[in-house]
């Protein structure tokens, strides 16, 4: 049986980019996406539009426009920040894929995955994303590609079990 074996500490530039992936290569994250987007657009152009006609910005909308703006500048950082922190407390991921599924070890935990959980994949220019079985859900297996010695074998096996989510 054919297996490939990918050894990684994770960082914050791999979570970054593995986020970055989500938020634009699935369904849920571009719908996350598009609302932030469209409450700091929109309450923008409304502030802007009192100001033209020379009414006032209700305090309501200025906030709004505040929080909505905070949200897309501070989020992806934060989350970021909350997900190294804990899986720096895990130590090494060490990932096991085959023909019968994945492994995920680290020195807290052991799970496993049959391919038909990890339905779905994102390549990005570092990593693979391995998504679960409903592209709706969070649930990913990140691989950097520095934690493997046959990038080409990983991604034929990869390519062989998962069905690759494309940008729409």
């Amino acid at each position: 049986m054919t297996y490939v074996e990918v050894r990684y500490t994770p960082t914050d530039a791999d979570f970054r980019e593995a986020f970055a992936a989500w938020d634009r290569h699935t369904a849920v994250g571009r719908r996350s996406r598009r609302a932030v987007y469209t409450v700091a657009v929109g309450g923008t152009a409304v502030a802007g539009l009192l100001v033209v006609l020379g009414g006032t910005v209700p305090l309501l909308v200025a906030l709004l426009v505040v929080l909505a703006l905070l949200v897309v500048l501070a989020v992806p950082a934060t989350r970021v920040r909350r997900v190294t922190r804990a899986a720096a407390d895990k130590g090494e991921f060490r990932v096991l894929l085959d023909d019968d599924g994945v492994v995920v070890s680290t020195e807290a935990s052991v799970t496993e995955f049959a391919w038909p959980e990890q339905r779905y994949y994102l390549e990005t220019p570092r990593l693979f994303l391995l998504l679960s079985g409903n592209e709706e859900a969070g649930v990913l297996t990140m691989l950097p590609k520095r934690g493997v010695d046959d990038l080409r074998g990983l991604g034929e096996l990869i390519d062989r079990h998962a069905t690759a989510l494309v940008p729409d």
